[in-house]
């Protein structure tokens, strides 16, 4: 095993007797345990991840059940030394598990990962069903945890796209990715993400749906899913689960729906087929609903901003239907706001509007 590599996950849980049943029927592991205090998932025989009860003083404090990410070291004591002089947090060390040396550390922003020095604990596939095969850091702010995973970890940076951003050990490869999230998404916690390889999304969301969990977000690349206790973790599609290691040899994807807009544009420009807007307006409107986040200049999220959201959404979906009635029949707009006196009727339009409101 590399060091500073992901390598195994295991889940915090207020219930295992609800936990160990909703697991099982999502992704069909098998749980095991010596002690019946931590208990080991596998699937077709590979280890999977580890599953405990959270102790009664996290319950106490309505600590979250949450999932964590293990990062191999060559030395924990040396790593623990480091974090705390990079600004992280030590909540725990323990020298004397069965499996090896473990501390569990906080970065400067608070998310949470397992340090591990052993050879025991694998269970990070590529492009395997149902096991874990990416982590990622969903965090508010990237400047302030750079430079702490950078001398921690000797890791380096690639972007990705505009707020996220591709880890690179030293070889250059990719094993990871951290991406800033409005807090209006992702909550108000900072947490690295477990992502399970499956082999259909559907299938696998509607049995979380069906057995006590919920959906927090869905986009083209993953589905993020919560189990009944509200630990996150994601699911992506089998088939596109070992694509993160040629992206990492390729470099930054490429944008092809960007530039798709940009051909529209231009061709709406060209042939004044202005309803081309119209397509831009509804898919703004769809993204908005889909993320509780919308954008004018900068991000609103409907969390914080209810009414500010609303209108800057009605907003888009007036343009839209703006620049479809004005292609349809623009001699009908600028007739009928350009001469009619001002009376009091529906419009659709905002060079009309305006008009109405300052001519006489």
């Amino acid at each position: 095993m590399i060091e500073n590599h992901f390598v195994f996950a295991d889940l915090s849980t207020y219930d295992l007797t609800v936990a160990k049943p909703f697991y099982t029927t999502v992704f069909d592991w098998d749980y095991r345990t010596e002690d019946e205090l931590y208990y080991l998932a596998h699937h077709n025989r590979k280890e999977i991840s580890g599953l405990y009860e959270t102790p009664q003083k996290f319950k106490d404090i309505n600590m979250p059940s949450f999932w964590m990410s293990y990062i191999r070291v060559e030395s924990v004591q040396e790593t623990v030394s480091k974090a705390r002089d990079l600004g992280g947090i030590v909540e725990l060390v323990d020298t004397e598990n069965p499996v090896g040396k473990i501390a569990l550390l906080r970065d400067p922003l608070g998310a949470g990962f397992t340090v591990y020095e052993g050879n025991q604990l694998k269970s990070r596939y590529e492009n395997v069903k149902n096991a874990l095969v990416w982590n990622e850091l969903f965090i508010s702010d990237f400047s302030k945890i750079h430079g702490f995973y950078t001398a921690l970890f000797h890791w380096t940076f690639s972007p990705a796209d505009t707020n996220r951003r591709f880890i690179l050990d030293s070889q250059k490869q990719q094993i990871g990715a951290i991406q800033e999230v409005h807090s209006a998404i992702k909550g108000k916690y900072e947490y690295w993400g477990v992502f399970f390889a499956v082999q259909n999304v559907a299938a696998t969301k509607k049995r979380v749906l069906e057995n006590g969990g919920s959906l927090v977000l869905e986009d083209d690349r993953f589905t993020a899913l919560a189990d009944p206790f509200g630990a996150f973790f994601h699911i992506l599609p089998l088939d596109k689960a070992g694509l993160t290691s040629k992206e990492a040899l390729s470099g930054t994807p490429f944008k092809w729906r960007a530039l798709l807009g940009l051909v529209l544009i231009v061709f709406s420009l060209i042939t004044t087929w202005y309803w081309i807007w119209g397509i831009f307006f509804a898919l703004w409107v769809y993204m908005d609903l889909r993320s509780g986040v919308t954008y004018l200049l900068e991000p609103v999220p409907k969390a914080e901003h209810p009414f500010l959201y609303w209108i800057v959404v009605v907003l888009w979906a007036f343009l839209g239907v703006y620049s479809v009635l004005y292609y349809m029949n623009p001699e009908w707009f600028w007739t009928s706001y350009f001469t009619r006196p001002l009376v009091p009727e529906i419009t659709f339009g905002v060079y009309g509007l305006f008009a109405k409101i300052t001519l006489p």
